[in-house]
């Protein structure tokens, strides 16, 4: 066997691993387009206080989250005689509209489902965050 030949065979041999390591890595690499999921998937849009309303928890309770979907974490959970004050609403990416809201007489705010409030929340368009 020549030395070229058993040069060429050693760096064969070095390459074609290295190669296959980068093509798994190519196949098993993330998609750029991935959608976030859980809490990275919770927006937090900007709200203000320009609803005058007021309402309860439709039923037992309702759960006061950190953002307008069921992926954002929970704040509270409350009676459904507890009193909300409205300040607005959003529309979120899947068309389903949610109350910022606080507790009457506390500090505890955040965002409830409109069909989780006795009224169906605020909902006039002036009332929009």
């Amino acid at each position: 066997m020549s030395v070229n030949r058993a040069k060429a065979g050693l760096l064969a041999a070095a390459v074609v691993p290295l190669l296959m390591a980068s093509a798994t890595v190519a196949v098993t690499a993330p998609s750029a387009s991935a959608q976030p999921s859980g809490a990275d998937a919770c927006a937090h849009p900007t709200w203000s206080n320009k609803s005058p309303g007021k309402g309860t928890p439709k039923g037992d309770s309702a759960k006061i989250r950190t953002g307008p979907s069921e992926d954002c974490s929970v704040v509270k959970e409350v009676s459904g005689s507890t009193v909300l004050q409205y300040h607005c609403w959003v529309e979120n990416d899947h068309g389903h509209k949610w109350t910022h809201v606080r507790i009457d007489g506390k500090d505890t705010n955040g965002w409830v489902y409109n069909d989780r409030l006795d009224d169906g929340g605020s909902k006039h368009p002036d009332n929009k965050c």
